[in-house]
């Protein structure tokens, strides 16, 4: 496992809290996004990259979504997943860490090579990536209030503006733009434009998912009472809490305005049955899991099916469609819960001496969040509105292909991920199951891979989504996490690109040079485990794999598939397995001969390699050939 990749450590530079911006007078932009999210931010710089105007637009008075708003403990199972601009920033964070603490650090240790990072220092080093590019204006405290809609292009509208009130000043302002991206995790402007969305859960019917519907599981078996019938329930939300057990950082959480201890008495019974042996968990056998941070701080957040929820299940089914202040609500109601939660838990005298002393080591970190009484920013907004595109992702698209140990190819592929299908349940326990939330689910598939169709707005011609894709409820599960919206945000802010580049509409990208892009960016099309973005055939064995070249090269009769690893005993895990192309073992006759064929090259061009497998060169170098010959006919 290659943990450091081709990108070169940079300087921190010192923490600015204003965030100085490009001026721009005529409003008019190559490309808006709207929606800082780290999705968004991918995107502009990429765009920004090319040297095309860009505007960043964030409702919120923080760019950053849920990487600087709480959740620091970002969601993948391997790391051979990662690649680009995600590899970009974990490099960023690592130099941060060595830079301040010495590479010998407990800090350096805990950051885990970069994927680890305290939110102010994900803001900082957000800032600073921003900044690189001076062809990129942000704008934050702004909310979308209209789109201005331009002329149908082949039957498929587009958009020409935005309309934004500036909740700092009270006024409206707006922008003109040729291509527009969504990057809310709400999905407000693709919904704003007129655009179709799928809300809630399909039935089992609809795209034929296992876990589609109403759904009960336990040990990722389905149980009885469940019917697959869908609705329009979303999986439930919670803050990610930044805390510590450093006296010297730590803030008590005091009795929360509008606490009602009623509410939380119904805990008591389970906690004085010893169904709970502590609160703050490591090992999600608890109450709150602890997700550890450099400085001793931790990432607390909600455990699936545990006998008391930091998610308030059910609380959430309002807010995807709902207006400022139907959303304000609801965020303060889960700011309230989770709150009096933990102090509930941390003061009441009727819960148990030791576990109460227990769970009063943990308090608010004094130096997070520091304009907002140390809470974070952001609502972890797991799932909303999901708008419709050319291509709709479902749970069958993690499914093995036939006769392969990996999943199925998309040749149209702009992204991979690797991590479970995973809902963290939509209602409370009810009559039927006094310990099962209804919804929950989580199942691990191989790494699969990502197409281009779920970014592609239906009926719109210039309208990309990056994080509200195309996709079923089962779906998007596995869709997501923060490495891979990043992964989609470089692509899409690719994809535009090309688009100004070429006056093109979305559907008219063309996806080998999309791909080729993201290679050159350093990110993956296809999982690979033994070829990272630093290595010299990198570009050739990414395309190569993303035609489908590897899908066959172990045999099944010859695999005996086990579960890798973990690392850190956490989630993280070692490489998947049988995903490797061994790019220094000679190449042989039979092999090189498979891969040809399945690349449909001429006599001519086939023969022409002959020379090259004749010598008995490594499986890398004729890969690398393969590829500029490819390259050369096309």
């Amino acid at each position: 496992m290659n943990l450091f990749p081709c990108f070169s450590f940079v300087s921190i530079i010192i923490f600015i809290s204003s965030f100085s911006v490009r001026s721009n007078p005529s409003h008019d932009f190559d490309l808006i996004i709207y929606g800082a999210t780290p999705s968004g931010i991918m995107a502009a710089i990429n765009a920004g990259r090319m040297g095309h105007a860009v505007l960043l637009v964030e409702e919120y008075e923080h760019i950053g979504g849920l990487m600087t708003g709480g959740l620091s403990f970002t969601d993948f199972i391997s790391f051979e997943v990662l690649g680009g601009d995600f590899q970009n920033y974990t490099n960023r964070v690592l130099a941060y860490y060595t830079e301040k603490y010495g590479p010998d650090s407990r800090q350096v240790e805990d950051c885990h090579y970069g994927i680890h990072a305290e939110p102010h220092v994900t803001l900082q080093i957000f800032r600073e990536m921003l900044r690189e590019f001076p062809s990129i204006e942000v704008i934050t405290r702004h909310r979308l209030n209209k789109v201005i809609l331009g002329e149908s292009i082949r039957g498929r509208m587009g958009i020409n503006g935005i309309r934004l009130s500036n909740l700092r000043e009270n006024k409206t302002v707006e922008y003109q733009g040729k291509v527009f991206i969504d990057a809310t995790y709400e999905g407000d402007l693709a919904a704003k434009a007129g655009a179709n969305y799928f809300l809630g859960r399909e039935s089992q019917s609809t795209y034929h998912e296992r876990y589609a519907g109403k759904i009960f599981t336990r040990g990722g078996v389905i149980q009885s009472g469940s019917t697959g019938e869908g609705d329009q329930k979303v999986q439930g939300y919670n803050f990610r809490i930044i805390m510590t057990d450093d006296p010297a950082n730590r803030i008590m959480i005091e009795e929360p305005a509008g606490y009602d201890r009623d509410v939380f008495t119904p805990i008591l019974g389970t906690l004085m049955n010893k169904k709970v042996e502590q609160i703050f968990t490591e090992d999600g056998r608890g109450i709150l899991r602890v997700q550890l941070l450099p400085n001793r701080k931790a990432d607390i957040n909600d455990i699936k099916n545990a006998p008391v929820r930091m998610s308030l299940l059910g609380g959430n089914f309002d807010y995807p469609e709902g207006d400022p202040e139907t959303r304000e609500r609801i965020i303060k109601e889960h700011r309230l819960h989770n709150l009096s939660l933990i102090y509930f838990l941390q003061q009441d005298m009727d819960v148990p001496y030791e576990l109460r002393k227990e769970a009063q080591k943990w308090g608010l970190a004094k130096d997070e969040f520091t304009d907002n009484d140390h809470f974070p920013y952001r609502l972890y907004i797991r799932e909303a509105r999901r708008i419709e595109g050319e291509y709709i992702f479902t749970e069958q698209d993690t499914y093995m292909a036939p006769n392969s140990i990996r999943t199925k190819l998309r040749s149209d592929a702009i992204a991979i991920g690797d991590y479970a299908l995973n809902c963290h349940g939509v209602s409370p326990p009810g009559e039927l199951y006094e310990d099962l939330t209804e919804g929950d689910f989580n199942h691990v598939p191989a790494p699969f891979q990502i197409p281009y169709g779920i970014t592609v707005v239906k009926d719109f011609h210039n309208l990309l989504v990056s994080v509200a894709v195309s996709s079923s409820h089962v779906g998007f599960s596995a869709l997501r996490l923060e490495p891979t919206w990043i992964a989609i945000g470089q692509a899409t802010g690719l994809a535009a690109h090309l688009m100004l580049k070429n006056n093109l509409g979305t559907i008219e990208v063309p996806l080998d040079q999309l791909q080729k892009l993201i290679h050159e960016a350093g990110g993956k099309t296809v999982y690979v485990s033994d070829v990272e973005n630093d290595h010299p055939y990198f570009k050739a064995i990414q395309n190569l794999g993303t035609k489908g070249l590897f899908h066959d090269i172990f045999p099944l009769k010859d695999i005996n598939l086990k579960t890798p690893a973990n690392l850190w005993k956490m989630q993280y895990r070692e490489a998947y397995p049988y995903h490797q192309i061994n790019p220094d073992e000679r190449i042989t006759e039979e092999l090189a001969k498979s891969w040809i064929s399945m690349l449909n090259l001429d006599a001519k061009s086939s023969e022409m390699l002959i020379p090259f497998y004749s010598k008995n060169i490594n499986r890398g170098e004729f890969l690398n050939k393969l590829y500029e010959m490819h390259s050369q006919i096309r």
